[in-house]
């Protein structure tokens, strides 16, 4: 695996840790993310390439849409998000505590199996709803994004969590074959256009743990990376559209019998006689002036120009 965008991520971040930052280090890229920090410690990461803790909590059926709403609804001066989430919902502070921190780790593996372009510190605090208490120390989270990496190396398979798209090896995949819930989820999500990001996604797991299963289903012949054509490069396959066929016994009104349809007769419905009065004399030379308008002084100084050595005068002063 690449290892240019750990580097980056980790001098970005010993900056922040060795000013104390608390604020929020952007990093611009595909996927790209926001990582928040307070006084140069991680209490979440956010990238679109990563579920985040909602995406987790409610995919996995641990909480509920009323649940989450009431957290967002959570105000200054009350009960925070966390709060909310703790009375209402099925989960404890410590399961709580666990998904924010997998969120993180995995937002930061994300991170950096994809392209990270350049990045910006911003100084100002952000809301987070459901922040890792306490916050995870910049020592920790780096060498736990190391292993993360090395692990993924290590397999015969390495698979690219964005890139990649999954598809079931014919006639050998099925949900029959599957030991584990982790292995269902991947062969009732492959379809050949999902990366390991989109599964997740779609499962409500971390991207890492299915990106690591997969590579490892790859080996057993369960799944396979889908092969993109040239004239497809998004994978799978797409069919060009064509005309629908017309029914059993329909008439094609293109082809010939046209017996019972109503004819229209030009003039019948009377609506261009009652368009005629709304248009007021002159009507026609408006969008010619808009025209003249929108070019500018010098097309409507040529124009004078023309019109004036026409009529024998000239072109003004």
């Amino acid at each position: 695996m690449p290892r240019s965008s750990f580097e980056l991520l980790a001098r970005a971040l010993t900056v922040c840790c060795d000013d104390g930052v608390s604020g929020a280090l952007s990093l611009s890229g595909r996927p790209g993310g926001v990582i928040h920090l307070r006084e140069g410690a991680v209490i979440a990461v956010d990238t679109p390439g990563a579920p985040g803790v909602d995406s987790v909590l409610l995919r996995s059926g641990r909480i509920s849409e009323d649940d989450w709403s009431a957290a967002l609804r959570a105000g200054p001066g009350g009960p925070t998000p966390r709060d909310e989430l703790l009375a209402r919902a099925g989960v404890g502070n410590t399961e709580l505590q666990l998904v924010a921190t997998m969120a993180a780790q995995d937002g930061a593996f994300v991170i950096v199996t994809g392209d990270i372009e350049e990045y910006a510190i911003d100084y100002n605090r952000f809301d987070v709803l459901v922040p890792v208490t306490p916050a995870i120390e910049l020592d920790w989270l780096l060498d736990e994004t190391r292993r993360r990496l090395d692990a993924l190396a290590s397999l015969p398979v390495a698979v690219s969590p964005h890139r990649d798209r999954i598809a079931p090896v014919a006639g050998v995949a099925s949900s029959g074959v599957a030991s584990t819930a982790v292995r269902r989820d991947i062969l009732a999500g492959a379809n050949g256009r999902r990366s390991a990001r989109d599964i997740a996604f779609v499962s409500g797991r971390n991207v890492f743990p299915v990106t690591i299963e997969i590579s490892r289903m790859i080996g057993d012949g369960l799944v396979e990376i889908a092969v993109e054509s040239p004239e497809d490069p998004g994978g799978g396959s797409r069919k060009p559209l064509r005309p629908r066929m017309p029914a059993a016994g329909a008439q094609s009104v293109s082809g010939g019998d046209m017996k019972g349809l109503p004819l229209r007769s030009p003039g019948a419905s009377g609506v261009s006689e009652l368009l005629k009065p709304s248009r007021a004399a002159g009507w026609q030379v408006l969008p010619r002036l808009l025209n003249r308008v929108r070019a500018g002084p010098s097309v409507n100084r040529t124009n004078s120009d023309e019109i004036s050595q026409q009529k024998g005068t000239p072109g003004g002063s």
